[in-house]
């Protein structure tokens, strides 16, 4: 294949197993374009970033639709996840690799500051939750496991954003831009590029009661052993009008936290360059 997002190679078919083995490379092209995009797609589109015939899309779109894998769209007009996918999803956060490794870390965390907490891992360009913990309070932020997080709102979401592949990134960029109000001027190209660029710098990202919930959000993310994002932890806090003095001990424990979890990931160049941000 040309890579994750390439077209299928075209050689041709020997015998059954290797056209089981091309099924099956298709069929994954086909779940990470989903994935990659973030919404429904035609046959045609799909056709398109993997170098086929709609027919021969179509066919395989059906077999996945048969297992639950994909599933149309209400008006027909293409496809989407199916449920199966759906109930996979949640047995795979069970057993996801940085789930895992990362709870402790949030534990420990969480004990110190007394703040909600989520864990995400891209999807995108977007983040969805794999893993959340209460702060023990009344008032509490109620924070779900499969939600979905985006840009704007989300410090979560510009997180990983900045982190991204460019191809991802510029898809989100031109995406969201297409969507811009008066009201969001935050959704302007330059506007997404300079906060992305912010991030990538200082390693973090902070919004003030993003959500009109009584809650601000601190967010930074964390890598693995081939130096690319693989999450981002967030602080759920209590409403604070801005990152003053006493707030900085939570970026730096929060920055403590994702290093030591980059690290027991195998993270190394990422790790050190967050250290001396510390």
């Amino acid at each position: 294949m040309e890579d994750s997002l390439g077209r299928i190679d075209q050689e041709p078919i020997r015998d059954h197993s290797s056209a089981q083995v091309q099924s099956i490379l298709v069929a994954g092209q086909v779940l990470e374009f989903l994935a990659e995009t973030g919404r429904p797609q035609r046959v045609t589109d799909i056709a398109k970033q993997l170098g086929m015939t709609k027919a021969r899309v179509s066919r395989h779109m059906s077999t996945l639709a048969s297992i639950g894998l994909v599933a149309k769209t209400p008006d027909n007009s293409g496809y989407r996840f199916g449920s199966t996918l759906f109930r996979f999803a949640s047995a795979a956060a069970e057993q996801f690799e940085i789930t895992n490794v990362a709870y402790r870390h949030m534990v420990a965390l969480r004990n110190q500051i007394s703040e909600a907490m989520l864990l995400a891992v891209p999807a995108g360009g977007d983040g969805i939750i794999v893993s959340t913990l209460g702060s023990g309070r009344t008032l509490s932020p109620k924070l779900s496991r499969g939600v979905r997080l985006s840009i704007p709102a989300s410090p979560t979401a510009w997180t990983i954003l900045a982190f991204s592949r460019e191809h991802v990134q510029e898809r989100v960029i031109a995406r969201r831009s297409e969507r811009t109000s008066t009201r969001q001027d935050s959704l302007r190209q330059d506007v997404i590029r300079a906060r992305c660029e912010r991030i990538r710098e200082k390693l973090y990202d902070f919004s003030i009661d993003p959500y009109d919930a009584g809650f601000s959000v601190l967010s930074a993310p964390i890598f693995n052993h081939t130096e690319h994002l693989e999450g981002a932890l967030t602080i759920v806090m209590t409403k604070r009008q801005s990152l003053d003095p006493s707030e900085m001990r939570y970026l730096a424990r929060l920055k403590t936290t994702t290093l030591e979890i980059s690290r027991t990931l195998g993270s190394v160049t990422m790790a050190n360059r967050m250290e001396r941000t510390i």
